[in-house]
């Protein structure tokens, strides 16, 4: 959200092309740096590095000095300063509701005064922001709202590490804004669920436009559970299970059935979950605003989200239709600019991206 957070993270005036988005996750930190040149966006550099087992589990850093030393690290190494920076999926609250009218100027203080009904948490300790979906047409009616929430203790912990290791956060958001930011236009009002497939968890969000309605997360999905599947099932080496996963994945019912039937379990189990969270949204929806409508299309990113075959398999075993995210969408047209980082790079890549866009100052 264009605010989020804006309490911690102000945005500096200062704040001009170009913009690193900075995504840390339990097993690595990514960052993408875009500029905007000429009216468009152009990728200035961007890396990966790998940071220790047990650094960060859930989202929640267990080793500060260990982090630390990682990303001081990736800073030396790519000469970076100020990013925006990402938040862990697992500790954020999304939540919709409904507020009788209030002076705008007086909106955040009534949320503040019912945090504790929607969010597990005292208000104390929680760092909030909204975005207003309907507005009310007079004083007799009411707000409709997305009212996102983090502990304010992980996002403490979070940006201490970042100052330790030299870096600046100028503003922070959770991942499903930066994913949606990235993939999905604003002005297509559908509703969309995100499947975010990433190596030892999937996210799923409901958005309409780059609104975040809804978000949940599985961590027993994930490309690490296919890899150690395809392992165990064909008596393989990690690294030959994971290539063989890369290069045929579900495409392989008639030259490898073993491979298809160690692969077939956990999509299964990805299947499941997204029929499932269709079904709850279905079941609380009232058709009353463009927000309650059905969700119309599934979007896969995420690392995982080019095993081959798997949104054919999606397709077949779906209601609905389902497509492979373009993290490029809202950077520049893959019809005129051909990017330096290949496809399955790239939907590694979508939460940074979505992140550098949201530090990209606006074309003058």
């Amino acid at each position: 959200m264009v605010h989020f957070f804006s309490k911690f993270f102000p945005t500096p005036k200062y704040l001009t092309r170009p913009a690193v988005g900075l995504d840390i996750s339990d097993q690595s930190v990514k960052f993408v740096e875009l500029v905007r040149s000429g009216g468009r966006c152009k990728i200035v550099k961007y890396g990966e590095r790998a940071i220790p087992a047990g650094t960060i589990e859930a989202g929640i850093i267990k080793n500060g000095a260990g982090l630390v030393t990682a990303l001081a690290a990736f800073r030396a190494e790519h000469g970076l300063t100020d990013v925006v920076m990402s938040l862990p999926e697992e500790e954020a609250y999304v939540v919709r509701l409904t507020l009788p009218y209030v002076a705008p100027a007086e909106l955040k203080d009534s949320l503040e005064l019912q945090l504790e009904e929607h969010i597990p948490l005292a208000a104390d300790e929680i760092v909030f922001d909204y975005e207003i979906l309907t507005a009310p047409a007079g004083a007799r009616g009411e707000y409709h709202l997305s009212l996102s929430a983090f502990p304010k203790n992980v996002i403490i912990s979070y940006t201490a590490a970042l100052a330790a290791a030299g870096l600046t956060p100028l503003a922070a958001e959770i991942e499903a804004q930066a994913i949606a930011r990235a993939i999905l236009r604003s002005d297509d009002e559908r509703l969309t669920m995100i499947v975010d497939f990433g190596k030892t968890r999937t996210s799923f969000f409901i958005t309409s436009g780059t609104f975040v309605l809804f978000t949940a997360t599985a961590a027993h999905i994930g490309g690490e559970d296919l890899t150690k599947s395809i392992q165990k099932n064909l008596n393989l080496s990690y690294d030959e299970a994971e290539r063989l996963k890369i290069e045929q994945g579900l495409l392989t019912i008639k030259k490898n059935q073993e491979l298809f039937f160690s692969i077939l379990p956990i999509v299964s189990v990805l299947r499941d979950e997204i029929i499932k969270h269709f079904a709850w949204w279905d079941s609380r929806r009232s058709d009353q605003s463009r927000f309650d409508r059905a969700i119309a299309r599934v979007v896969v990113c995420g690392g995982q989200a080019t095993l081959p075959g798997l949104i054919d398999y999606l397709n077949l075993n779906l209601d609905w239709p389902v497509e492979l995210g373009n993290p490029w969408a809202n950077v520049f047209s893959l019809e005129t600019h051909i990017p330096t980082i290949n496809l399955n790079q790239s939907l590694r890549y979508t939460t940074s991206l979505g992140l550098a866009l949201r530090g990209l100052a606006p074309a003058s």
